[in-house]
């Protein structure tokens, strides 16, 4: 078989029999990702957070000026109790500045009146 025959039976091939899966061959991608979202959302369903003291909120709102000043990493709990009567994940990171409503923590506005406790993390 010289390449201009070689080249005729490929093309009548890709032209005629071969049949593309589509999406079908990407699922198993999709299934992966789509799995450990879900394991990671049942995690974080089922983690119970400790109730940690309560602070005042000018204590609270000391120690996130500090810690923004500082660049600390702060673990900020609030009191707010979801459906199976737990506290909901506390929330970790660094202070990324502050509204008149709030405090921004990962880029995410906490409420002060939600605020129950802040811990400041050593970064060292």
């Amino acid at each position: 078989m010289n390449d201009s025959e070689f080249s005729q039976l490929i093309n009548h091939y890709f032209q005629n029999d071969y049949r593309e899966r589509g999406k079908m061959k990407w699922n198993g991608f999709f299934l992966s990702d789509h799995t450990a979202t879900l394991k990671k959302d049942d995690q974080i369903r089922h983690t119970n957070t400790e109730k940690l003291p309560a602070i005042s909120l000018d204590v609270a709102q000391n120690k996130l000026r500090q810690a923004f000043v500082n660049y600390d990493s702060v673990t900020v709990q609030q009191n707010i109790i979801n459906t199976k009567r737990q506290f909901v994940p506390n929330v970790t990171g660094l202070v990324n500045g502050f509204s008149d409503l709030g405090v921004y923590i990962n880029q995410e506005l906490i409420p002060f009146e939600t605020i129950r406790t802040v811990i400041v993390n050593d970064h060292s």
